[in-house]
């Protein structure tokens, strides 16, 4: 392993590329655009999967070299919305996902910088990093799906609602979640993304509707996008190691992408160190990432009628074990995914920095 390894992006991907090599004694440099860190996010929960793989997403964390996070909060129950105005409620034994909060103060943003700064990593902020670094964490280069969301002060109870209709959130779905008073409202659409500001105004009547009259306070609203592309490796042509969205890493389904950034991160450090296990690639990202692609299809031909079926169907089952059921990565599975790939894909795929990614063909104009 080269001692000393400069990364672009000093996001989720690449501070936690960075602890893992800073502990295995690399001088470690990163890279930051941005000052204080947090990226694109402000304040919100996201989610640490916890129905992508039977072993449980904190048990994993430890098993790539993280044996401690800041706090997360388990989340057993939810209430499904169809758009027929029906309510499901789905529960789990054990926690189906994991509440973490990205970006400010208690984020896991933040844990992973004073993480990286323990382990010796020199942080540089507000700078572009060398054209030559060794990892790039630049986060996604094309949006194949976007999320607006608003982050704000609630008196609601603790709360996960998710919204399923397909004419009120074209291809997507919203959400809003609260805990301990801190709320992040949310639609995310891989398609028709012109009609996000219209969805994000019915999908918040929807909720206020649903949930009675709560606070809304110290408001901050923001965007994301995500890059979904199946690498065929993590290493480019060019010699350099990509990892998480600059990756095109993502879960196409719901967007769900912090488990396998790190995931993504454990992989590129052990290549970076002269260890890089390609089946143990394939099973963890490449396999999901597929999986995943194949659900989406699915996903965006299920109608209005189809999702209502879901959501009930759900709500008198163990939530997790569903999830896990759906995530599974078959070889049936995967077959449908290439069908997929050959319906769906850029008939000119990108000739980026990892040859062989996919590429979902762009919306016409």
């Amino acid at each position: 392993m080269t001692s000393r390894i400069r990364i672009a992006g000093g996001g989720l991907s690449g501070l936690a590329t960075a602890v893992l090599l800073a502990r295995q004694g690399a001088e470690v440099e990163v890279f930051d655009p941005r000052v204080g860190g947090g990226g694109r996010f402000f304040g919100g929960w996201q989610v640490l999967d916890n129905g992508l793989a039977p072993t449980d997403a904190l048990i994993e964390c430890k098993q790539l070299g993280f044996p401690s996070l800041p706090p997360v909060r388990p989340v057993r129950h939810a209430v499904l919305l169809d758009a027929f105005g029906g309510r499901h409620e789905v529960a789990s034994a054990e926690p189906y996902t994991y509440f973490i909060l990205r970006g400010g103060e208690g984020s896991l943003d933040a844990w992973l910088r004073d993480e990286a700064l323990t382990a010796g990593v020199v942080l540089h902020e507000g700078c572009d990093a060398p054209a030559d670094a060794e990892v790039v964490a630049t986060g996604p280069r094309r949006a194949d799906g976007v999320a607006r969301e608003l982050v704000f002060r609630s008196d609601l109870p603790d709360t996960v609602a998710v919204l399923f209709d397909p004419e009120a959130t074209p291809s997507g779905y919203a959400y809003l979640f609260c805990h301990d008073g801190r709320a992040t409202f949310g639609v995310a659409q891989v398609r028709r993304l012109r009609s996000l500001p219209e969805a994000h105004r019915v999908a918040w009547e929807r909720f206020r509707r649903e949930l009675g009259e709560f606070a809304v306070e110290d408001r901050h609203e923001g965007g994301q996008r995500m890059a979904f592309a199946p690498p065929r490796s993590l290493r480019g042509s060019n010699g350099r190691w990509y990892v998480g969205e600059a990756a095109g890493v993502q879960h196409f389904l719901f967007g769900l992408g912090n488990r396998l950034a790190l995931r993504s991160a454990a992989l590129v450090a052990d290549g970076v160190a002269g260890r890089w296990d390609r089946a143990r690639f394939e099973r963890m990202l490449y396999r999901p990432m597929l999986a995943s692609l194949a659900l989406r299809w699915a996903y965006e031909r299920l109608g209005r009628a189809g999702f209502r079926r879901f959501c009930a169907f759900a709500s008198g089952r163990d939530f997790r074990t569903l999830l896990l059921r759906l995530n599974a990565t078959s070889a049936m599975r995967r077959s449908a995914a290439r069908l997929v790939m050959a319906a769906w894909g850029e008939k000119r795929q990108d000739t980026g920095p990892l040859p062989g990614a996919w590429h979902r063909r762009r919306e016409a104009a």
